[in-house]
């Protein structure tokens, strides 16, 4: 075995060389003359050396399993990361696609805004026209329903003037009022009004046939008569078209079947009048 210099001198680099010197001088017997043990005496020249490298092997071993912890929470935290990383890349993507579509929804609504803006501006000077044209048709249109016809029109002007009022809401109650006068040249019906018939004031029930004719029968049924259009006033009839214009007051009327009527249209003339 070699001289505790030579020892030191071979040790370098080599830890576990040095730890089993001590551990042989620590157990190598020494028998003297008589037989007993020896004390066995360790160097300092080699002891500090060998403690150190124990030392320093014990400290090298916890670094290293204190690195491979903090390398198995970063490699945990890598792993974590990269995953929140590919959600937020998806949660992106959508965003970024509903970004778009927002975008474009928007431009549309924009558009449509204009649109409707124009459209007012240009719709409403034309509903005003359109009411200035119902008033002169119920002005020069046979006397049927008056009262009604106006009030209707009145509560129309009130609407299209008032501001808090939808263009929509404005254009949807013209549309009912036009409809309404439409219908008028398709339908016939029976009403009571009180009318002027050759000076006098009369209740009668009134037959009105489409926008063609209007008829009246006295509450009395003993006589009837004729709006004449061309005069703008009524006519009394001969009695002996009471029976026609009865029947056909009651067929309006529903009190009656449908069956074929004739009636006088066309110019008027107060029958019974002779032709010059």
């Amino acid at each position: 075995m070699g001289s505790p210099k030579n020892l030191r001198s071979q040790g370098n680099g080599k830890t576990w060389m040095k730890c089993a010197v001590i551990v042989s001088l620590l157990i190598l017997p020494a028998w003297t003359g008589s037989g007993a043990l020896a004390q066995v005496s360790v160097p300092k020249d080699i002891e500090a050396p060998v403690g150190n490298a124990v030392d320093t092997r014990q400290a090298t071993q916890e670094t290293r399993e204190k690195w491979d912890a903090q390398r198995q929470a970063l490699a945990e935290e890598y792993d974590r990361l990269k995953e929140e990383n590919e959600q937020l890349a998806f949660a992106n993507a959508n965003l970024t696609q509903k970004r778009g579509d927002l975008e474009k929804s928007i431009q549309d609504l924009t558009r449509e805004k204009e649109e409707a803006q124009r459209i007012r501006t240009e719709l409403a000077p034309f509903l005003k026209e359109l009411l200035n044209r119902l008033k002169s048709l119920v002005t020069s249109d046979i006397p049927f329903l008056s009262r009604e016809r106006n009030d209707r029109l009145a509560r129309l002007e009130v609407i299209l003037d008032d501001p808090d009022i939808t263009i929509a809401e404005k254009y949807r109650k013209m549309m009912e009022a036009l409809f309404v006068e439409a219908e008028y040249g398709n339908t016939v019906e029976v009403y009571r009004e009180k009318i002027v018939v050759d000076g006098a004031e009369v209740l009668a029930d009134i037959f009105r046939m489409g926008r063609v004719a209007l008829f009246f029968l006295a509450l009395d049924r003993e006589n009837a008569g004729i709006f004449d259009v061309a005069a703008n006033q009524w006519h009394t009839l001969d009695k002996t078209r009471v029976p026609a214009i009865e029947a056909v007051v009651e067929m309006a009327a529903k009190h009656r079947p449908m069956e074929v009527v004739a009636l006088p249209l066309g110019a008027i003339a107060p029958e019974g009048e002779d032709q010059k």
